[in-house]
């Protein structure tokens, strides 16, 4: 039986759309490539305190009256310039220390917020009978960008976020729209900005240095080729729509002009 040929060219256009939409899935999924079951990753993160830091610090007891003059007051701030600098929470100055009540100067850069306060409730302890110490970063914070449904700031008291987890508190990376293959993040580190990519289709994300985000980290979600083209086109439609009337104002002159030199 012979075959007709609309229907030969339509087998053909059904096939390479399955095939299309196949390789646009493929690139929108996470992890796509493959796993050995058995395989494992652990990865500890404990972030650090740097310079320009600003840590919230709450002290409680027993005694409520004995712990007021180590709490700020909301919206107060403190570093070795008593109190002057802008913001809240208690900010690490450049020497690497903040200014705590009655306990003076504390080098805090370079430690862990754990650490800050187990030296705390030592100090403390000679002041205070079983001071209970709280310490969290007042101003961490990751910047996300680009091709997620919600640009923005995500705050981290904890310090401590994943990049999945920040991808999915900014609503997740646009269907067939962004890139997951080549996210970007800058960071600052010891005065010198570092450029990485990262391949969240990859299972190797796991073991990646960036994984676990950095306070004011900025991860930037690049748009992929398609969505490049169609805002390419799109700026080119528009010019093209703002062209034409000038053009045709022009044509018609011309032809008006032509028309009275005759």
């Amino acid at each position: 039986m012979k075959q007709k040929p609309w229907l030969i060219l339509l087998g053909m256009v059904y096939l390479f759309s399955s095939c299309n939409y196949e390789k646009k899935l493929h690139d929108s999924l996470y992890f796509n490539d493959s796993l050995d079951s058995t395989h494992k990753v652990i990865q500890e993160y404990s972030p650090i305190v740097q310079i320009d830091d600003r840590l919230s610090i709450q002290v409680a007891a027993l005694s409520p009256e004995s712990v007021v003059p180590y709490n700020l007051s909301v919206g107060a701030s403190t570093g070795t310039t008593a109190g002057a600098s802008s913001g809240s929470g208690y900010l690490v100055e450049k020497d690497g220390t903040i200014l705590f009540p009655q306990l003076g100067k504390i080098k805090v850069e370079n430690k862990t917020l754990k650490l800050i306060r187990d030296e705390l409730i030592i100090q403390l302890s000679k002041f205070i009978t079983d001071p209970i110490v709280s310490v969290q970063f007042a101003n961490a914070k990751v910047l996300v960008m680009g091709e997620v449904a919600r640009v923005g700031a995500i705050p981290i008291p904890d310090g401590k976020l994943t990049i999945l987890e920040a991808i999915t508190l900014s609503g997740d990376i646009i269907p067939f729209s962004g890139r997951k293959d080549n996210v970007l993040i800058i960071r600052e580190e010891n005065g010198q900005r570092i450029f990485a990519r990262v391949n969240l289709q990859s299972h190797d994300i796991y073991k990646s240095p960036y994984y676990y985000l950095k306070q004011n980290d900025l991860v930037y979600v690049e748009a992929n080729t398609k969505k490049i083209e169609q805002e390419s086109e799109a700026t080119f439609s528009r010019r093209v729509a703002l062209v034409t009337p000038i053009l045709s104002f022009f044509s018609i002159t011309l032809l008006v002009l032509n028309y009275f030199r005759k």
